[in-house]
């Protein structure tokens, strides 16, 4: 049976590219619950849905405007089941730059 975060792990490398987009930085992880064991060679799929954005408050004026984003990951397995849920905070660098 694969460990709980070994499957986060493992389906965060389907959804993150580091060359790709504004994430500055992973910011932590919420209410993470693992709902199904996983067996080697098993395949597994993840859908990402942006639950809330939260702006942050710039500490100096030179600061890079940015803010927090909390996306729901559920990962799946073969037949659909979800086998681990979790909140994954990133902080991203904010669009505009005002």
């Amino acid at each position: 049976v694969a460990h709980g975060y070994f499957v986060l792990s493992a389906a965060a490398g389907l959804f993150v590219d580091a060359k790709k987009g504004p994430v500055l930085l992973n910011y932590g992880l919420e209410e993470c619950r693992f709902l199904k064991p996983m067996y080697a060679g098993a395949t597994i799929g993840v859908k990402l849905t942006c639950k809330e954005k939260i702006a942050q408050e710039r500490r100096e004026p030179e600061d890079v405007a940015r803010g927090i984003v909390k996306w729901l990951v559920d990962v799946y397995d073969e037949t659909g089941e979800t086998v681990a849920i979790a909140t994954i905070l990133t902080m991203v660098k904010m669009k505009n730059q005002d």
